[in-house]
């Protein structure tokens, strides 16, 4: 998938999922499920945008790959994270990744 990048898109949101989810059928409406918002910031340093400047991004590009692992291990050293639990990082661009997903293997 490709994405553009705006000095207005510039943004991300990491959120803390929760241990478990619910394992019944959706179709009475859905259940409630809380994630925790813990963190937020800039994916890209924000003068690559000043003067109106645009990113355009493929995400299978190996240059971005090694962006989302840099945007991950920093992720990995702050003080809210832990082994424990997996990260899901929302952009206002448009991707969606995953912090820790071996966590929620099995």
């Amino acid at each position: 998938m490709d994405f553009k990048v705006t000095e207005s898109t510039n943004f991300l949101r990491v959120f803390c999922l929760p241990s478990r989810f619910p394992s019944d059928y959706c179709f009475g409406g859905g259940h409630p499920v809380t994630f925790i918002l813990v963190d937020w910031f800039n994916a890209f340093p924000q003068q690559e945008f000043w003067e109106g400047k645009t990113k355009e991004i493929k995400t299978a590009d190996a240059e971005y790959q090694k962006h989302i692992e840099k945007l991950k291990d920093f992720i990995k050293g702050k003080k809210y994270f832990t082994t424990t639990f997996t990260y899901m990082v929302l952009t206002d661009y448009g991707d969606v990744f995953l912090v820790n997903p071996e966590k929620r293997v099995g």
